[in-house]
């Protein structure tokens, strides 16, 4: 977005400024030790849900174990399906203090042509844990089954975004019981909680992270879960496979960082983010206490993976409008 000192200046002398800047930054970035000031870490959704508690344990846990000798900054900045922070990141091209998480929105959102940058406009730097997703009701509710809510019909379901994984599972919802499910936008993963606690919506596609600690108090009920096997933390609720749908999805987490940052800025926090999936604190803290699923890929790996995660979620898309 341009300032309004901008328009006042001519195309070339704008050109030249931001190529001045940009070497400059990119030239301190290399010279200069690293890192030597703060960072900031953009989360796509609001505080309470899954990408928020995986940026706070792993800067609790960088900060426990000293991995980084400056502060990290929790930055929320949910909306237009992660398309606000997603855009907000790249727009920091070459800055090597911005990092992100990321969600399935960081693919779906530009293949709906709702974001104006893509998995090719950032650095990618390390995935280090999948995620299931529990499908939960509130507990008095009454629709203690997958038949109860098929004998129901219509039903809303909370999202982030039609075809962000809940938005998607929403759609494989309805195709197999031959329902209606309504999806409703909430502005991040918290506010579906919220909503669901409320009242105000009928199903939320939660991560464990986000809806464990309000099924073990009562408040909410798990149905079925999206991975190919029950859960250590929810052993008696079954997987959707078991119930005879063919509904499988997991999330990958994954740390990404502005385009063109230095190769250094690359290699330290892969390095970092490597000693954080590796530790003892990650594996309590995140991995265990939320059925995570343990994984760990560096920053090669992690881009070879993001094409293919886009042509997944494009498949999803088709089938899903298909069926409509």
């Amino acid at each position: 977005m341009k300032h309004s000192m901008w328009a006042a200046l001519g195309k070339n002398a704008v050109g030249g400024l931001i190529a001045a800047t940009a070497f400059a930054a990119a030239s301190t970035a290399i010279a200069a030790p690293y890192p030597e000031r703060d960072f900031t870490f953009v989360v796509q959704g609001s505080a309470g849900g899954g990408s928020d508690i995986v940026a706070r344990t792993i800067a609790n846990i960088i900060e426990k174990k000293k991995l980084v000798p400056t502060k990290i900054i929790i930055e929320n900045r949910p909306g237009g399906g992660g398309a606000v922070a997603y855009n907000y990141v790249a727009q920091r091209k070459g800055n090597p203090y911005y990092l992100g998480t990321i969600g399935a929105s960081f693919f779906t959102t530009p293949l709906l042509g709702q974001s104006p940058v893509t998995y090719k406009d950032f650095t990618p730097i390390a995935a280090i844990a999948a995620d299931p997703y529990v499908m939960a009701v509130k507990a008095d509710s009454g629709l203690d089954n997958l038949d109860a809510i098929k004998a129901k019909k219509v039903v809303r379901v909370g999202t982030t975004g039609v075809v962000t994984d809940p938005g998607l599972l929403a759609g494989m919802l309805e195709k197999s019981l031959g329902i209606t499910a309504r999806t409703i936008p909430f502005g991040g993963d918290g506010e579906v909680l919220s909503a669901i606690l409320g009242g105000h919506i009928d199903i939320q596609f939660g991560n464990p992270s986000e809806v464990l600690s309000q099924v073990k108090a009562g408040k909410l009920k798990a149905l079925a879960v999206t991975s190919a096997k029950r859960l250590e933390h929810l052993p008696d609720v079954p997987t959707f496979k078991e119930l005879g749908f063919d509904i499988e999805l997991t999330q990958l987490r994954g740390i990404v960082m502005p385009k063109d940052i230095p190769d250094e800025a690359v290699k330290f926090w892969e390095g970092v983010m490597k000693q954080v999936a590796e530790s003892a604190e990650w594996k309590a803290e995140y991995v265990d206490r939320n059925n995570a699923i343990p994984t760990f890929m560096d920053s090669k790996t992690f881009g070879e993976a993001m094409p293919k995660y886009s042509e997944m979620y494009s498949e999803y898309m088709k089938k899903i409008k298909a069926s409509q």
